[in-house]
């Protein structure tokens, strides 16, 4: 059946994921590559409105400490020389030098940097999963629904949020918590994957995750 995007951002004809199913089970926030070579102006990889989602991100991250519910962070994190970075580092595709070990650019920001005791996974590559601990520490979490920050929202939270839901995972990517130079494009598909063509905004999530710890 045909899908068409409505005004309000839901596709006419989907089913609609109500605020109670916002969150099934144990939640962790997931936040992804919020790193100085995405998100400073200047920097030799930003990406499209990056900068402009920092403070939604701060406060879900707040929410989150404020109610002792797990955070996870990752980083791209690439050796000098690229040699762990695979087609990346193929002068075809055109993709810049970013996120060398032992680099400013490598660094989470300041302003969401995790706290001591909070989880930090370095990655290889663009789905968060792929040759890193990051199931493993899911797992152990017992989480059920994992609610995604970061970018780009059209390469690593596309591909993890993708990655995720075919783990059986339930998967909220809270919209104007990521940014990329593809955004829309790649959100309307997310959307309809991972959240009954819903969209999903900070705000909302924090509602529901208050909501969620009232009733546990």
């Amino acid at each position: 059946m045909l899908t068409i995007p409505s005004e309000t951002g839901q596709e006419q004809g989907s089913p609609t994921l109500s605020d109670e199913r916002l969150i099934i089970g144990n939640p962790v926030l997931l936040i992804i590559d919020m790193q100085h070579d995405f998100l400073d102006l200047t920097g030799p990889f930003y990406r499209a409105g990056a900068d402009q989602i920092i403070d939604p991100t701060a406060k879900l991250i707040a929410e989150f400490r404020a109610l002792n519910l797990p955070i996870l962070f990752t980083r791209e994190v690439h050796r000098q020389g690229r040699v762990d970075a695979g087609l990346e580092a193929d002068p075809i595709y055109g993709v810049a030098v970013h996120t060398v070990e032992g680099t400013r650019g490598v660094e989470i920001i300041d302003e969401l940097a995790p706290r001591p005791g909070e989880m930090v996974v370095d990655k290889r590559r663009y789905n968060c999963f792929l040759g890193t601990e990051l199931e493993l520490l899911l797992h152990s979490l017992n989480i059920n629904t994992i609610i995604i920050c970061g970018v780009t929202s059209d390469v690593c939270v596309h591909w993890t949020a993708g990655e995720a839901f075919q783990r059986d995972f339930h998967v909220r990517v809270v919209e104007d918590c990521t940014a990329g130079n593809n955004h829309e494009a790649s959100l309307l598909l997310i959307r309809s994957l991972c959240s009954a063509g819903r969209q999903i905004l900070h705000a909302e999530m924090i509602h529901a995750v208050r909501a969620h710890c009232r009733t546990e």
